[in-house]
Protein backbone atom coordinates (compact mmCIF):
# COMPACT_ATOMS: atom_id res chain seq x y z
CA UNK A 1 0.00 0.00 0.00
CA UNK A 2 1.03 3.49 -1.28
CA UNK A 3 1.37 5.74 2.21
CA UNK A 4 1.39 9.69 1.15
CA UNK A 5 1.79 12.60 3.08
CA UNK A 6 1.82 16.60 2.92
CA UNK A 7 2.61 19.22 5.22
CA UNK A 8 1.82 22.94 4.67
CA UNK A 9 2.28 25.08 8.32
CA UNK A 10 5.12 26.43 9.91
CA UNK A 11 9.16 25.48 9.47
CA UNK A 12 9.04 21.52 10.85
CA UNK A 13 11.77 19.51 10.83
CA UNK A 14 11.10 16.10 8.64
CA UNK A 15 11.87 14.20 12.00
CA UNK A 16 8.76 15.58 13.44
CA UNK A 17 6.23 13.97 10.79
CA UNK A 18 8.27 11.00 9.43
CA UNK A 19 9.19 9.84 13.43
CA UNK A 20 7.81 11.21 15.85
CA UNK A 21 4.10 10.71 15.51
CA UNK A 22 2.88 7.63 17.37
CA UNK A 23 1.83 5.82 13.92
CA UNK A 24 4.25 7.13 11.90
CA UNK A 25 5.09 6.53 8.45
CA UNK A 26 8.38 5.08 9.66
CA UNK A 27 6.17 2.19 11.87
CA UNK A 28 3.35 1.86 8.84
CA UNK A 29 6.08 0.39 6.67
CA UNK A 30 7.11 -2.16 9.54
CA UNK A 31 4.24 -2.61 11.69
CA UNK A 32 1.48 -2.00 8.93
CA UNK A 33 -2.29 -2.09 10.88
CA UNK A 34 -4.28 -2.61 7.85
CA UNK A 35 -2.33 -4.61 5.22
CA UNK A 36 -3.42 -7.82 5.06
CA UNK A 37 -1.17 -9.39 2.29
CA UNK A 38 2.18 -8.85 4.60
CA UNK A 39 4.17 -8.24 7.20
CA UNK A 40 5.59 -5.27 6.34
CA UNK A 41 6.31 -2.81 3.22
CA UNK A 42 9.62 -3.86 2.18
CA UNK A 43 9.43 -1.42 -1.48
CA UNK A 44 11.56 1.90 -1.42
CA UNK A 45 10.31 5.27 -0.63
CA UNK A 46 10.93 8.72 -1.74
CA UNK A 47 10.78 12.11 0.44
CA UNK A 48 10.30 15.76 -1.34
CA UNK A 49 10.78 18.94 0.57
CA UNK A 50 10.88 22.84 -0.28
CA UNK A 51 13.63 24.40 1.73
CA UNK A 52 11.83 28.19 2.60
CA UNK A 53 14.74 30.25 1.69
CA UNK A 54 17.51 28.10 -0.50
CA UNK A 55 16.07 27.16 -3.82
CA UNK A 56 12.53 26.90 -5.47
CA UNK A 57 12.89 23.88 -7.02
CA UNK A 58 11.95 20.36 -4.55
CA UNK A 59 14.87 18.50 -3.01
CA UNK A 60 13.96 14.94 -3.47
CA UNK A 61 15.55 11.83 -1.74
CA UNK A 62 14.86 8.23 -3.57
CA UNK A 63 15.96 5.51 -2.02
CA UNK A 64 14.89 1.71 -3.46
CA UNK A 65 15.66 0.27 0.26
CA UNK A 66 12.87 0.11 2.52
CA UNK A 67 12.33 3.13 4.88
CA UNK A 68 12.90 1.37 7.79
CA UNK A 69 16.31 -0.13 6.53
CA UNK A 70 17.91 3.32 5.55
CA UNK A 71 20.80 4.18 7.95
CA UNK A 72 20.61 7.96 6.40
CA UNK A 73 17.71 9.25 7.02
CA UNK A 74 17.38 9.44 10.53
CA UNK A 75 20.05 11.90 10.92
CA UNK A 76 18.81 13.36 7.73
CA UNK A 77 15.51 14.10 8.87
CA UNK A 78 17.15 16.27 11.85
CA UNK A 79 18.36 18.81 9.48
CA UNK A 80 16.34 18.85 7.07
CA UNK A 81 13.13 21.73 7.50
CA UNK A 82 10.69 22.62 5.30
CA UNK A 83 7.25 24.20 5.24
Amino acid sequence: MCRLLGYLGPTIQLEEILYKPKHSLIVQSYQPLEMQEALLNADGYGVGWYHPTRHSQPFIYRSISPIWNDQNLPPLSRYVESN
